[in-house]
């Protein structure tokens, strides 16, 4: 029985591990910097906010006279980033 229990918590091990990966790929692969995913400021990135940010679009505006891509969430439209050229 306990190396049933060993070979389970090994197993349970990598997958924890790989989703973590796959979560810090998934972070880096984006075109924000952390503190413009952490949201609300508090130092801890969280599910909700990756989910929240990991849907968006990009726009061509102008702002103060020059041309800019605004990054912003499909959710509700709301500008995440302005990056003028």
């Amino acid at each position: 029985m306990k190396e049933f229990s060993a070979c389970w918590g090994l197993k349970l091990s990598l997958l924890v591990g790989i989703v973590l990966l796959s979560f810090c790929g998934y972070v880096a692969s984006t075109p924000f910097t952390y503190g413009e995913l952490d949201l609300n400021g508090d130092g801890f990135l969280s599910f909700s906010e990756i989910d929240y940010v990991s849907s968006y679009g990009v726009r061509d505006i102008e702002h103060a006279g020059a041309q800019c891509l605004e990054y912003y969430a499909l959710k509700d439209g709301l500008p995440l980033k302005v990056v003028c050229i």
